[in-house]
């Protein structure tokens, strides 16, 4: 099955009164695994903090994977910014897409897109959020850098958890 989703068709979030500009981030990462098995592990959102350094809380508020379903996300950025939201998923291709809202410290939408070519699974990621906090706002020259630390370690530690799957 191919992948006919379009990330790059997101619309930007307007940003509300008292909300930053938009922060406009998209990541891919490529793992040695199926996409079945990469969607098994991102989609087990309790389990991020067990392989996501940077991600020491997620947790599902639903028992679903449909529309409407919720988690409570906490990232530590590598300069001490801890942000919490909570994610509603919008859409869900499974195994190839999904979509989701984020509310709390950011407000935005996000999206994940995946698609195997012979062993190799690549993940697109968008995010594209604002903040009313203002210590965020003035910390937007190297929010790119935090953003990509962080999503480096996500990479590495799915890749390493994937490993430890097909063992």
């Amino acid at each position: 099955m191919t992948n006919d989703h379009q990330l790059s068709l997101h619309h930007h979030v307007r940003p509300q009164a008292g909300e930053s500009a938009p922060f406009h981030f998209e990541n891919r990462w490529r793992v040695n695994a199926s996409v079945r098995d990469v969607w098994s592990v991102l989609s087990d959102i309790e389990a991020w903090p067990q392989w996501w350094p940077g991600l020491p809380v997620a947790v599902p508020i639903d028992d679903t994977t449909a529309p409407g379903s919720r988690a409570d996300i906490q990232v530590n950025s590598p300069i001490g910014v801890t942000l919490s939201f909570s994610i509603e998923l919008q859409e869900t291709d499974a195994p190839y897409f999904v979509k989701f809202s984020a509310d709390g410290d950011l407000r935005g939408t996000g999206a994940w897109s995946l698609q195997q070519t012979g062993p190799i699974t690549t993940i697109s990621s968008v995010w594209c959020v604002t903040t009313r906090r203002r210590s965020i706002r003035l910390l937007r020259p190297v929010a790119t850098s935090m953003h990509s630390r962080v999503m480096r370690a996500g990479h590495c530690g799915l890749a390493r958890r994937l490993n430890r799957l097909v063992s």
